[in-house]
């Protein structure tokens, strides 16, 4: 990944200096993802907000990258598209890590505001673990509560002062009763088998590096449905990053795809997960969380974790199959409960279901900065 970094730099090196020639046009706001071909989750909400404002002119550079010749030499044009659209914004929307932002330097009209795609982070990333390029040139970031800010500053090599405490927008409507009813109507409509059966939903972070590759956690989730029996219905949400999952088609698990991790908590019972910052949103619904992490002790060495994992995760940390079941029977607990209520004070400052509208009024006090 190095030597095509080395390529990019030097290819983007020779459109810089043009790009820098760019007039900064005051109400342009430009949206750049590296994760999402479409307008989704955060982008969407907030896109659809200041769309309203007319004065605002709204530009997006939407990109999914594939790890391949292809997907390199596409990655390479959309980063040439950047390099003018970042130059040329008032403000510009990240939601990943941006090799263009951090290896050319923006001018000093422009600001650059990362909308972090999850509620937070259990694991490592941004500056903290091994990059193949420091994250820098950030000028904001919004995270879920106080406890992310010194994390935020380091990983986005960035003031604590300039990480701001607004709530995630795309949370917003998982703070509201009426979604969780209605969607949870529409899925049990839409999966009948759900129906009267106790549902859990197996959901992990990915494994690998985009630079490489992306894996899948293993587990054998026909063996834990046989050991928990037919009053067991196990969802299994693959994280988006992973393709051709070895578990589409399995008559053991309903595998879905094309649903919303939010719209699948409202028919969850139970949540299986590991390093995942789904956990955090997930306590929005005070429901049991099990972690299964066979691999915690390296996992805790590299990335490294934001938690002391064993304490302070809201559920029971399992390291095998066996485990996983017998946690899974053995339901919610006290203890259980109060591991959550702890968890989720820190995680969150806001459960108002009001995100947006703090977003929305950051970036319009940007815009209307001299």
């Amino acid at each position: 990944m190095k030597i095509k970094a080395t390529i990019l730099t030097i290819i983007l090196g020779i459109f810089y200096p043009f790009a820098l020639l760019a007039k900064v046009h005051r109400n342009r706001i430009t949206f750049i993802s590296l994760e999402h071909a479409n307008l989704s989750k955060d982008f969407k909400l907030l896109y659809d907000r200041l769309k309203q404002d007319t004065n605002y002119e709204i530009r997006t550079v939407l990109f999914k990258f594939e790890p391949s010749f292809w997907g390199n030499l596409k990655y390479g044009l959309a980063c040439i598209r950047q390099l003018f659209l970042i130059q040329s914004s008032r403000l510009v929307i990240i939601d990943y890590n941006n090799f263009v932002v951090s290896r050319f330097p923006h001018k000093k009209k422009v600001k650059v505001l990362e909308l972090w795609h999850a509620t937070g982070a259990l694991k490592q990333f941004g500056n903290d673990v091994d990059r193949d390029y420091v994250i820098h040139n950030y000028d904001y970031v919004i995270a879920n509560s106080d406890f992310f800010k010194p994390l935020y500053a380091q990983a986005f090599n960035l003031p604590e002062s300039h990480v701001k405490v607004t709530g995630i927008p795309n949370n917003d409507k998982i703070f509201k009763e009426e979604f969780i009813e209605q969607t949870r109507k529409r899925l049990l409509e839409k999966y009948p088998m759900l129906k009267g059966k106790k549902v859990l939903m197996y959901a992990p972070t990915f494994r690998g590096r985009i630079s490489t590759h992306f894996r899948e956690a293993k587990i054998d989730l026909a063996a834990v449905h046989k050991k928990l029996g037919e009053d067991y219905i196990i969802i299994y949400k693959a994280h988006p990053l992973i393709a051709n999952s070895e578990y589409e088609g399995n008559p053991n698990v309903l595998f879905v795809k094309d649903e919303l991790i939010s719209s699948l908590f409202c028919v969850t019972d139970v949540l299986i997960s590991d390093y995942s910052a789904i956990t955090i949103d997930w306590m929005a619904f005070n429901k049991p969380v099990v972690a299964y992490v066979p691999d915690l002790k390296n996992y805790a060495q590299k990335p490294g974790l934001t938690i002391d994992y064993a304490k302070e995760f809201p559920g029971p940390v399992v390291r095998s199959e066996k485990g996983l079941v017998r946690a899974l029977k053995a339901g919610d607990s006290e203890n259980g409960r109060q591991k959550r209520a702890v968890f989720t004070k820190k995680m969150y400052k806001y459960c108002d279901g009001e995100s947006t509208n703090r977003v929305v009024q950051m970036i319009d006090s940007i815009m209307d900065e001299s």
